[in-house]
């Protein structure tokens, strides 16, 4: 009888390990989904010269579908708290355009002009790493979300 019970605190431990193990490998990939889909975001934004188009959102919408890449919407409903627009597939990422323009005088220009003002345009991205464990959820429900941001190249577009 006390071999059977010192096994049982054996076994629990055991099962305890496997599964704190195996949250940790099922974190791990959905942080690296997030992060590769963040880059691949970017990456396809700086191509459209940071404008947010219907061919962008359909090459992003296409490479999310490819890694297996989804946030809930629990997760993207915050985004308009923090500032950020949803993205119009509604596929998991937010965005923040930042555009400013300035009327500094700019010298040097090809044909010997000068430029009198120019505009910057920016855009941050935030994605999510979702974590959709019930009990993990239940006994920690304040931790419900990370979220991995990122911004693109800075553009500037002369005026004339």
């Amino acid at each position: 009888m006390r071999e059977s019970l010192g096994s049982i605190w054996i076994v629990s431990f055991v099962f305890f390990v496997i599964i704190l193990i195996s949250g940790f490998l099922a974190f791990n990939t959905n942080y690296n989904k997030a992060f590769k889909m963040k880059n691949k975001t970017i990456n396809v934004l700086e191509k459209h010269n940071n404008v947010i188009t219907d061919d962008a959102q359909e090459e992003i919408r296409e490479y999310a579908k490819s890694i297996g890449y989804s946030a809930s919407s629990n997760y993207t409903n915050t985004c308009g708290n923090s500032g950020y627009d949803r993205d119009s597939n509604n596929i998991g990422w937010c965005y923040k355009e930042h555009k400013s323009s300035s009327d500094n005088t700019m010298s040097g220009d090809s044909n010997g002009t000068n430029v009198s003002e120019y505009k910057t345009t920016y855009i941050d991205v935030k994605t999510f790493v979702s974590i959709d464990i019930p009990i993990f959820n239940l006994l920690f429900p304040h931790i419900n979300q990370f979220s991995v941001t990122g911004s693109t190249k800075e553009i500037r577009v002369l005026k004339r």
